[in-house]
């Protein structure tokens, strides 16, 4: 819950709910990032190497930061339970904010929506590390079957590869459900990596990715 002095000051805040004339909320998400990336240290007042809700807190009541630092400030306070969950630091205690590490996570993560609000990216899920019950082994798992039970209805040309533009077309379909998007949204991103698993001689000079491809791709991936 918002204390008054956040609620007061969501007035100065009102550009990362909806864009006015002449701001781009997507660039003021990467803004906000320069920025915490930039002041991090500064923020960080008792040196453990993460923020906390009252470091952030404190720097939100100080009367020498403007107030379009201070909109960054209550934007990082309002999500940091997402933002600290975006990376899982084994070795940190829980509870004691966020790190570097886990700003980069968040927004890579992190989109913004026609409306000017912020969102989880399809691929989000993909990113998480033990939140929400997800269990990014299975995941890897679940997409290596997806890959090949859906691989023929793909494979539009039929000539046993997949290339970006058959994943792409297959993104684009408006029946896909939001998971199976980001399955094929994995492959898009990787698809360098995955086509360079398995050499196969008999087609030197074919692109895309093949079944053997996504076996040795996921099968090195577990290792």
């Amino acid at each position: 819950m918002l204390s008054g002095q956040e609620k007061r000051a969501q007035s100065t805040t009102a550009w990362l709910h909806k864009e006015p004339t002449g701001i781009s909320v997507r660039d003021s998400l990467e803004e906000i990032k320069d920025f915490a990336y930039k002041t991090f240290d500064q923020l960080d007042q008792d040196g453990d190497g993460f923020l906390s809700r009252q470091e952030l807190h404190n720097a939100f009541t100080d009367e020498l930061i403007g107030w379009r630092e201070k909109s960054f400030v209550l934007f990082l306070m309002r999500r940091l339970d997402d933002i600290a969950g975006a990376y899982k630091e084994e070795w940190a205690p829980k509870g004691n904010g966020f790190s570097r590490v886990d700003l980069q996570e968040y927004f890579k993560m992190v989109e913004i929506s026609d409306e000017g609000r912020a969102k989880p990216a399809d691929n989000a899920w993909m990113k998480k590390r033990n939140t929400g019950g997800i269990d990014i082994s299975q995941t890897f798992e679940d997409i290596k079957m997806y890959a090949l039970e859906m691989f023929d209805s793909i494979d539009q040309d039929g000539d046993g590869f997949l290339s970006k533009a058959e994943l792409e077309s297959a993104y684009g379909e408006e029946t896909l459900e939001w998971r199976e998007k980001s399955f094929i949204g994995f492959l898009i991103q990787r698809i360098d990596d995955i086509e360079k698993a398995f050499n196969e001689e008999w087609a030197p000079n074919a692109k895309g990715i093949s079944r053997m491809d996504l076996q040795e791709y996921f099968r090195k991936l577990g290792r």
